[in-house]
């Protein structure tokens, strides 16, 4: 992953150097409570290696709306 940036409230995890044509993951401010709850911050994710699940849909690039941590699984290096 690239970075992870919040705007407008909403956060986003970036995978290329163009957010609008590459991939990104977004989650929503009411969601970022339930990461929060669980306690995980989504800004810990820059610079890791994740897996995302959820459905892939077409906005500025493939994107993927997450809203459950569990969505994310933090991979090793050999993974």
């Amino acid at each position: 992953m690239i970075d992870v940036a919040t705007v407008r409230n909403r956060t986003y995890l970036n995978f290329g150097a163009d957010w609008r044509r590459d991939f990104t993951i977004s989650i929503a401010p009411k969601d970022r409570r339930r990461f929060r709850k669980s306690g995980v911050d989504p800004m810990s994710y820059k610079g890791q290696r994740i897996r995302v699940r959820g459905w892939l849909k077409s906005y500025n690039g493939s994107m993927i709306d997450v809203t459950h941590p569990e969505q994310i699984e933090i991979l090793d290096e050999d993974e």
